[in-house]
Formats: structure tokens, C-alpha cells, sequence
């Protein structure tokens, strides 16, 4: 089976200068090698980054995880998550988590420092938003350490958002799969620790 995209039209005027609602028209060629025709309505919504930042701690000997949790409206729910947020086709990747990050966790670190390691649509059903995710290790003992990588500048008030940053053992979540709902963010966790070698 092959598809092919024939037609997209615009049913709504860009909304915060990122969104906008289209109508598509598609064709898939079926293993018959008959054609067939539907038109599905997706929401645009351009890329997004995401950023996991971890450390070992020497002590307690586990690998630790640096979400932030905030309320999301759209789901009435607070949701723990990785850092992360809209970027625009062509901008640097890394530069882009590492503005995130700094935004929604205020740690700061060097874009050279992070990895690329993939990237997820998340509602492939009717968005188009695909999410490159990025890892950074923070190279520090324990999270006492982490105090000296923050800034006091998350939650940043202009985009109405407000972030409570949460460290959490690699560990802990995998025992208990119930601590991070957001899908995105379990896959981020679970993919780490396949990484690490859990």
C-alpha cells in the first residue's frame, strides 16, 4: 500500500502566528492496485523539540531524570514531561533544546552538549507535528550540584506558562510505570534507560 498527499487547503487563518486547521486530500493505492481517494481535516502546527536531561548520582548510584511538571489545559491534568516546545522549520535543533530547557527548567547548557536521538509524531492521526528529541547529560554528582546549572528564569511568564521542575530516579519510574503519563515523556524515560542499559 502506498499514499500519496494530492491537495492541501487552508480552512482557518493562522492562530498564534504557528497554527491553522487544513483540509487534505490524499490517495492510496491499495495492493490490488486500485486507487482510492479520501480528505481528512489536520491541524498544522510546524516542529517541536524536546530535551531530556539526566546525571548519575554517585552516591545513591542511579541515573536521575530532569522533568518539569505543568498543568496542560487541553487535558485538565498536571503533566510531568521533558523540557521542550514549538521551533520553526530550519532553526539549529540543539540551539532550540537548549533555549527550552533554560526556559522551562532555567539549567543551562551548550547546544555541542546535546544529542540528537530522534524524533516522534505524537497525533499522526490529525496533526502534523513532529517532535525531535534531544538527551544531555549534565555531568554532575548529585542533584545538590543542579542548583548551580539553574538560573531563576523558568516558567517564563510571557509565554503563560509555569513550570515546576521535578528529579526523579530512572529507577523509580520504571517500577512505577503510573509517575509519568505524558506518552512522550514515558518513551523519552524508557528509551534513556534502554540507552544506560537498564
Amino acid at each position: 500500500m502506498k499514499g500519496k498527499l494530492l491537495k492541501i487547503e487552508s480552512i482557518s487563518k493562522k492562530f498564534h502566528n504557528v497554527f491553522r486547521f487544513t483540509r487534505r486530500t490524499a490517495e492510496v493505492r491499495l495492493k490490488d492496485s486500485s486507487k482510492r481517494q479520501f480528505v481528512r481535516h489536520v491541524l498544522e502546527t510546524g516542529p517541536a523539540v524536546s530535551i531530556l536531561p539526566y546525571f548519575y548520582d554517585k552516591a545513591k548510584k542511579d541515573w536521575y531524570v530532569v522533568l518539569v511538571r505543568q498543568y496542560r489545559p487541553a487535558v485538565d491534568a498536571m503533566c510531568l514531561e521533558a523540557p521542550g516546545g514549538l521551533t520553526q522549520e530550519g532553526k539549529n535543533l540543539k540551539k532550540e533544546m537548549a533555549r527550552e530547557l533554560l526556559e522551562e527548567s532555567g539549567i543551562k547548557v551548550k547546544p555541542i552538549d546535546i544529542k540528537i536521538v530522534g524524533k516522534q509524531h505524537l497525533a499522526a492521526s490529525f496533526c502534523d507535528q513532529v517532535v525531535h528529541l534531544g538527551i544531555v547529560n549534565l555531568k554532575i554528582s548529585d542533584s545538590k550540584e543542579l542548583a548551580h546549572l539553574r538560573e531563576n528564569n523558568h516558567g517564563v511568564a510571557h509565554e503563560r506558562e509555569f513550570t515546576e521542575v521535578v528529579v526523579m530516579s530512572i529507577s523509580r519510574i520504571l517500577k512505577n510505570s503510573n509517575l509519568v503519563t505524558y506518552t512522550l515523556a514515558k518513551f523519552q524515560v524508557y528509551d534513556l534507560a534502554r540507552r544506560l542499559g537498564y
